[in-house]
């Protein structure tokens, strides 16, 4: 009894942290359905690949490959230190701004009719902050950017 109720705190507790770190990405994929390729064209620039793929139906679909690089800085922290002083200790933390950058891909695959079919960030992976800082919907520009 205990060892589920445990499971169940865990899940609750997890569940609403992926949500809020996806939420963006995952609503940024739903709205490139539908969307026509001139859009995704006009956002990314030209693909780094472009190549032909069967559909499940048998349909024929093209798919449209970018990678794009991201950086951004943080505030890390880089130490601490105590001193004496008369008649006690002072304790000073020290930060540090830190360069980060890390690559991403998107990838929309097209119908015959030049239609988003699908759309992936970062390869459709659930936990992932490559793409941080990139515009990838028409309109949406990420916290930071």
């Amino acid at each position: 009894m205990f060892t589920q109720l445990v499971k169940v705190l865990i899940v609750v507790a997890i569940v609403p942290v992926i949500v809020l770190l996806n939420g963006c990405r995952v609503i940024a994929q739903e709205r490139w359905m539908g969307r026509s390729d001139q859009e995704a064209l006009n956002l990314f620039g030209r693909p780094s690949a472009v190549m032909k793929k069967t559909g499940a139906n048998g349909e024929e679909l093209v798919v449209l490959t970018w990678h794009k690089s991201s950086s951004w800085t943080s505030t890390e922290a880089a130490g601490t230190s105590m001193t004496h002083t008369g008649n006690g200790m002072v304790y000073t933390e020290y930060y540090n701004t830190v360069g980060n950058s890390s690559d991403c891909t998107l990838e929309a695959t097209l119908n015959k009719a030049g239609k988003i079919v699908d759309f992936k960030i970062d390869n459709g992976r659930i936990v992932s902050n490559k793409c941080k800082n990139i515009p990838y919907v028409p309109g949406y520009i990420p916290p930071g950017f």
